[in-house]
């Protein structure tokens, strides 16, 4: 196991009965997630506000415990299943 940083992103707004929220992948270090923290919640507040929209953001960097497999290269998503939308 290694120690991972995940970023979380969690919205508010005012026409929506619950907190929409949406990760971002995983840092090996606190510092990179940090950078990437504040990139992440400008990018939200400029699509927001761009589309109209009223938003309340807070963003995180969440310390955690992954398994190295999940950081190697992504592996690739089977035909079928992408045919199939899944």
């Amino acid at each position: 196991m290694i120690t991972v940083w995940f970023l979380m992103a969690l919205m508010s707004y005012p026409t929506m009965n619950a907190i929409a929220y949406k990760g971002y992948g995983g840092f090996l270090e606190k510092e990179e997630c940090e950078e990437r923290r504040v990139i992440t919640e400008n990018m939200i507040a400029d699509i927001e506000i761009n589309r109209g929209n009223t938003v309340y953001i807070e963003t995180y960097c969440m310390e955690m415990k992954a398994f190295s497999t999940q950081l190697e290269i992504p592996k690739e998503i089977p035909k079928k299943s992408r045919e199939w939308g899944a």
